[in-house]
């Protein structure tokens, strides 16, 4: 079944079509990956000049990689990363390159981020207060039920909330996110264009409605276990705070919880009963002081030195005054941040007269704005 990609305006992206390429291509070469990709680009200026100059280079340092680029191979990679830009450009996949305002700013921090990422939804709000919630595919109902607590405990504080999209522990975090008016974010380890499990198909859109999917994988690139272990570095690279619910000896949620730590963010694990399988890793990361042990979100937010957003005072709504226009807008929306594109379309207005709308009502301290040109009631 054919999954939908939604496609809101935004700036336009600032990278050009033959740097898109390079791009793309760049990190596929041989011995190279994001991390040499970076270093490449910082050195070289850009990925289209790391091609154009790199074979010519004197430079010791570059030696041995230069010779990767001398190899036939290079224009293979090359054409298929030419092939992969026109299938964005057919299908209107939206993407973001490292070079870009909207790249996710806590990815600038990890040696290793992917250079682009497709997304489907909304973008990736520029925010800090972000939490990764991963753990096991198969479950307990305790733990089940520990997710499903957490995330209510954290909904004061209004984290974005992302994981994996996987059965278990991962699925458990986004339905919980959306059940209390948190926005989600899912990591793909597959082609943006795909849905694995197909299982979960049901829970997309409404995901992409607030939040969104995110993938370095080319767009119709198929399920490979090496995809999900490199996307859980994005998990853990995009939060603050990585939590670990459940998770065997050598679960894949642990892989999370390394790069987390790597990357110098906080780590959180749950604790379970010794005897438990499933609690396993999770009392490894605890005991090797890899991850702080939290029974509940207070734990979580007494950690991270959050505190609440304070809820609005309903009543002061009823002192301001709203013309026609306005009333029609407001009634489109809510407490949940909604992109403008979605309100103009359930307004049945255009996206030019609802932007001057939402600023009057921004003014009259009605709505709020929020990143990704998203709003909400407050």
């Amino acid at each position: 079944m054919k999954t939908s990609v939604f496609v809101f305006l935004q700036e336009p992206n600032l990278m050009e079509k033959t740097e898109l390429i390079a791009t793309l291509a760049l990190p596929k070469m041989p011995k190279v990956g994001c991390k040499t990709a970076r270093k490449l680009i910082r050195h070289f200026g850009n990925a289209a000049a790391v091609f154009e100059k790199i074979e010519h280079t004197t430079q010791s340092q570059f030696e041995a990689i230069s010779k990767v680029f001398r190899n036939s191979e290079t224009q293979n990679i090359l054409k298929a990363a030419e092939k992969e830009v026109a299938l964005i450009e057919k299908r209107n996949i939206n993407w973001v390159a490292y070079s870009d305002t909207n790249f996710p700013a806590s990815l600038h921090q990890c040696t290793d981020a992917p250079l682009v990422l497709f997304y489907s939804g909304q973008p990736f709000p520029n925010t800090t207060r972000i939490i990764s919630i991963v753990g096991t595919r198969q479950p307990s109902e305790q733990g089940k039920a520990f997710v499903r607590q957490l995330v209510k405990e954290l909904a004061p504080y209004q984290p974005i909330i992302v994981s994996g999209f996987a059965y278990g522990i991962d699925i458990e975090s986004h339905i919980a996110a959306l059940d209390n008016g948190l926005v989600t974010f899912g990591c793909m380890g597959h082609g943006i264009l795909g849905c694995y499990p197909k299982q979960h198909a049901k829970y997309r859109k409404r995901i992409e409605e607030t939040g969104g999917f995110l993938s370095e994988v080319w767009a119709k690139e198929p399920f490979q276990r090496a995809h999900f272990l490199q996307r859980n570095r994005i998990i853990a690279g995009l939060a603050q705070a990585t939590i670990i619910v459940e998770s065997r000896e050598k679960g894949g949620a642990l892989t999370t919880a390394h790069y987390a730590n790597s990357y110098q963010r906080d780590v959180f694990a749950a604790p379970g009963r010794p005897n438990d399988v499933t609690a396993s890793g999770c009392l490894e990361l605890i005991k090797t002081r890899q991850a702080e042990c939290i029974t509940n979100g207070d734990d979580v937010a007494r950690a991270l030195g959050w505190k609440q957003r304070q809820n609005p005072i309903p009543q002061a709504k009823l002192f301001i005054e709203l013309n026609e226009k306005e009333k029609q807008v407001i009634s489109h929306m809510s407490g949940t941040p909604k992109h403008i594109d979605l309100i103009a379309l359930d307004a049945k207005l255009k996206v030019s007269e609802i932007a001057s709308i939402l600023f009057q009502l921004e003014m009259k301290g009605a709505v709020m704005a929020q990143a990704g040109k998203q709003f909400k009631t407050i």
